[in-house]
C-alpha cells in the first residue's frame, strides 16, 4: 500500500483529499467532512474510475461472499475488524499525519497476511477492507461516540446462525423512513 498526500479534487475542484491510500486495485481518498470539525468523508474508486462513497452494504456483501468460500477464516478476519472498531476513538485531528498514523498504528493489531486467501473471493482485498473499515469506524465514532451500527453489523455476521435479511436491512439503512 502506498500512502500519499491528497491530490484528488471533488466538489467542482473546491475540496482536495487530505490523504490517499493506494492499494492494488483501489484508491481510498479521505476528505474533510461537514458533520463536525474533525469529520472525514471517505471515498474510493477502482482503477481511476468513478468515485464512490462506501456504504456498509458494500463490505457486507463482500464479507458474505468470502464467508461462502471460507467461513472460518472470514469470521476470524471479522473478529479482528471488530477489535479495530472497539479500539476506534474520535479523531482529535484529521490532517495527513493523524490519518496516516491511524492506519499504520492499526496495522500493528492485525496480521493482514493471515487473511490473504480471502482475496480470492468477493470484490475487495483484505488490505482494502482493513483501511476502509478502520476509517469508517473512526468516522462513525468521531461524529457520534455512542455509535453502534458498524459494530452491530459485525456482531450479526459473527453469529452462528445469522439472519441474512436482518444484516442486509441494517447495512442498507440510510437513516430515512
Amino acid at each position: 500500500m502506498e500512502i500519499r498526500h491528497g491530490q484528488k479534487l471533488i466538489s467542482n475542484g473546491k475540496k482536495k483529499a487530505i490523504i490517499e491510500f493506494v492499494l492494488q486495485n483501489y484508491t481510498i481518498y479521505v476528505f474533510q467532512g461537514i458533520l463536525s470539525q474533525f469529520d472525514i468523508l471517505v471515498k474510493y474508486n477502482k482503477d481511476s474510475g468513478r468515485l464512490r462513497t462506501p456504504k456498509h452494504i458494500h463490505w457486507v456483501v463482500d464479507a458474505l461472499m468470502k464467508m461462502q468460500a471460507n467461513e472460518k477464516l472470514t469470521k476470524e478476519f471479522l473478529k479482528d475488524i471488530k477489535e479495530c472498531w472497539n479500539r476506534a476513538k474520535p479523531l482529535s485531528n484529521n490532517d495527513y499525519e493523524a490519518l496516516k498514523k491511524l492506519i499504520i498504528d492499526g496495522e500493528k493489531h492485525i496480521n493482514l497476511g493471515k487473511y490473504d486467501k480471502l482475496n480470492e473471493y468477493g470484490e475487495y482485498d483484505v488490505d482494502f477492507l482493513y483501511v476502509l473499515m478502520e476509517l469508517l469506524s473512526t468516522q462513525e465514532k468521531t461524529n457520534r461516540p455512542d455509535a453502534y451500527m458498524f459494530g452491530s453489523i459485525i456482531d450479526e455476521l459473527l453469529e452462528e446462525d445469522f439472519d441474512i435479511f436482518k444484516i442486509v436491512s441494517t447495512a442498507g439503512f440510510n437513516g430515512r423512513r
